[in-house]
């Protein structure tokens, strides 16, 4: 039995590891399904939707729609990072943040930081639905519509329509952290916090510094008679309580958020407390708690003014 190895294709002449004489792209090919007819590209002679059928898993014996042994939440196991060593929750051999490193593009050449092996430019194309026709940019195969399709529940086995493994409930549940005990809502097994310190430092820093330089960008882009000052920011904060919930306000908040077309300057800025501030993040008020916001504009006129934009939303409130 032949084991895999380091070695080149001979059609693009990428290194890959495998048995094969191409690597995985190479061999992918657009072809048609041998059970449904719908097209698809790959390697097998049946798409994935096909692939997948109702099983039961080894391990919990919890019914679940796949083409493993394991259902997803059995499959992750505590492991040992290739690479750096370090206990993670998963099914990969090194853990995320050793999986993004510096490579090159295979579509268009450019340096990217990621563990693809295209730009997320060159992934999301224009291109044509497989099932409905309608052309859409994206790196799947289906539109966002065709994608939310009748499905079970990874975790309830309620049936539910989305394009995502979990409900709606599920996904608002209550549940503690394997590794701090800290109960956070979600489906991961890990808070907010916890997974991001299984990230190295380098990681974390460059994550921080790619916000920043996204933060920055905004700002210089809307800026009119900026920037704040940081003395103007530390003011406003200590201004009163959070206009959206009467909390004690420790930040800033950008009432029209600067990536939907707001402007920093005083006449966009309200305090607001943290919980409010992430809550809300890029969202426009009339795409927010509407209780929060009619809060807001009776506590402050600069979200009273925003509000009347939109005279549906105000007469709402």
């Amino acid at each position: 039995m032949s084991t895999g190895r380091d070695r080149e294709c001979i059609d693009c002449g990428r290194p890959f590891r495998g048995t094969n004489r191409r690597c995985s792209t190479c061999r992918a090919t657009d072809r048609e399904c041998v059970e449904c007819g719908r097209s698809f590209r790959g390697e097998h002679r049946r798409c994935n939707s096909c692939q997948a059928t109702e099983r039961q898993c080894i391990d919990c014996g919890r019914a679940f729609r796949g083409h493993e042994r394991r259902c997803f939440a059995c499959s992750l196991s505590e492991r040992q990072c290739t690479g750096c060593g370090r206990s993670f929750v998963g099914q990969t051999k090194r853990c995320g943040a050793c999986q993004i490193i510096e490579r090159n593009c295979a579509g268009c050449g450019g340096a990217f930081r990621g563990h693809d092996l295209y730009c997320k430019k060159c992934r999301a194309v224009e291109r044509e639905c497989a099932e409905c026709g309608r052309t859409f940019r994206g790196t799947h195969l289906h539109c966002s519509t065709c994608q939310n399709t009748d499905r079970q529940c990874a975790e309830c086995g309620r049936a539910f329509t989305a394009h995502t493994r979990y409900c709606a409930t599920c996904r608002a549940t209550e549940r503690q952290c394997a590794e701090c005990g800290r109960v956070f809502t979600g489906t991961r097994l890990r808070c907010d916090a916890c997974a991001w310190r299984a990230f190295s430092e380098e990681a974390r820093a460059a994550k921080g510094r790619r916000y920043g330089n996204a933060r920055r960008a905004r700002k210089r882009a809307a800026e009119i008679a900026g920037p704040v000052s940081q003395s103007v920011y530390e003011a406003i904060a200590s201004s009163g309580p959070c206009v959206y919930c009467g909390a004690e306000a420790g930040t800033v908040d950008h009432v029209r958020p600067l990536s939907r077309g707001g402007a920093e300057h005083p006449g966009n800025l309200v305090p607001a407390c943290l919980s409010c501030n992430c809550s809300k993040g890029q969202k426009l008020l009339t795409e927010w708690r509407p209780g929060r916001v009619a809060h807001g504009a009776a506590a402050s006129p600069i979200v009273a003014a925003d509000l009347a934009r939109f005279p549906n939303m105000a007469r709402a409130v």
